[in-house]
């Protein structure tokens, strides 16, 4: 009987200590102290010259100081408003594109609690640009959305400013121009006072026929090429040996990239270059084509087919035995 009672007890106690737990929990929230951090989303890397979002979490504080501190110095500082009743704050800031900027740096906050002053640190790295371009038009499968602009590609290890990309372009369409983001039209290039220049806010750039063109620009220079290119296949691997191209064809439109060809392979190597000339070869790992790059080995005769793909975001070729 003593041990039913002693059950009854518990079972009575019970519900008014799970109440207890339940009321510290939300004394937990009550916070009287004043606090700002900085929320744990906030980037570790970040390049120089982009903009970074940071979120800040406070409580009972209705400002506080914010900087980011690079190169040694302090290159963003900001007094950050929180609006009555707020708690999480998020702000964008610019970083610049100094390359002194780049190394270990901080993101700080400080503010005012119980007549002290609190400061609190987050570590970021700043590497280096990765500069961007893009191209945008009607006349390329991108249409005139920038956030469907097409990304070029740095051809010259030694330059910043030199971009490229394989497109099919159409006479129809208006051209096409280049931007620096995909966020907008500012910092817009197109063409200048004459044909192969580039200005701020020029120009269309037109093609005369549709075809598949390798476009270049130079942002330094502010100049731009457009070659129209085919492609094909040579070397002792090919009928052709090394003499003789053996033609590729293009599959598809605007916003494809695929040039193929079935062909009777022997044993030996072959690379691709356009418009029958050695001025633009290409090489390599398959499915890492370089300009200039490695002869690629067929080491069984037989009827392969061959795929170029030149997209935006690198060169690969498949070469498979049917």
């Amino acid at each position: 009987m003593k041990f039913l009672k002693i059950n009854r007890l518990v079972l009575l106690i019970l519900p008014l200590l799970v109440g207890l737990s339940y009321a510290c929990k939300d004394v937990v929230h009550e916070i009287d102290t004043p606090i700002v951090s900085i929320n744990e989303n906030a980037p570790s890397s970040a390049q120089v010259g982009t903009t970074i979002r940071v979120g800040f979490i406070a409580n009972r504080v209705s400002q506080f100081e914010f900087s980011i501190v690079a190169g040694g110095s302090t290159v963003v500082s900001e007094t950050i408003q929180i609006e009555s009743g707020g708690f999480v704050a998020n702000r964008e800031f610019e970083i610049p594109n100094d390359e002194g900027l780049i190394g270990e740096g901080q993101l700080k906050v400080s503010y005012q609690a119980g007549g002290q002053t609190v400061e609190k640190t987050h570590a970021i790295t700043f590497t280096e640009s990765n500069p961007a371009f893009y191209l945008v038009g009607g006349s390329t499968g991108a249409g005139w959305e920038p956030n469907l602009a097409i990304p070029m590609r740095l051809y010259d290890e030694e330059s910043k400013y030199r971009f490229e990309s394989f497109e099919y372009i159409t006479v129809d369409g208006d051209g096409f121009k280049f931007l620096p983001t995909q966020d907008g039209w500012d910092g817009d290039l197109g063409m200048g006072d004459t044909e192969g220049s580039l200005a701020p806010g020029g120009g269309n750039v037109e093609v005369e026929s549709d075809g598949f063109y390798r476009v270049r620009i130079d942002t330094e220079a502010l100049t731009y090429e457009v070659l129209e290119t085919a492609w094909g296949v040579i070397g002792d691997a090919t009928p052709g040996g090394w003499d003789e191209d053996t033609d590729m064809t293009f599959e598809g439109g605007k916003g494809t990239y695929t040039w193929t060809i079935t062909l009777a392979l022997q044993p030996g190597e072959l690379k691709f270059r356009a418009n029958d000339d050695w001025g633009i070869n290409l090489g390599g790992d398959q499915s890492n084509l370089t300009y200039d790059g490695d002869n690629i080995a067929i080491s069984d005769a037989g009827t392969y087919q061959i795929e170029l793909h030149l997209s935006p975001t690198g060169f690969t070729t498949t070469i498979t035995r049917n």
